[in-house]
């Protein structure tokens, strides 16, 4: 997407369409080169359900060895 040569509110009803549509096909593409982002860090392993309590033991084992 390139700046415009011209403001806004001087555009033609074309070009603005023609600019908001190079907008979004310009923060579509980022958002599709943007990497997966890791799942929260207190979210479980398990899919949405609730971990155990000897899970959840052993993820603050693991936590306590980190800090």
């Amino acid at each position: 997407m390139t700046t415009s040569t011209k403001p806004y509110h001087l555009m033609t009803p074309a070009e603005r369409t023609a600019w908001r549509i190079a907008r979004n096909n310009a923060i579509a593409q980022k958002i599709a080169d943007t990497k997966p982002q890791a799942p929260p860090v207190g979210s479980s392993v398990l899919g949405g359900t609730r971990a155990t309590p000897a899970e959840r033991a052993a993820i603050g084992t693991v936590i306590r060895k980190v800090r």
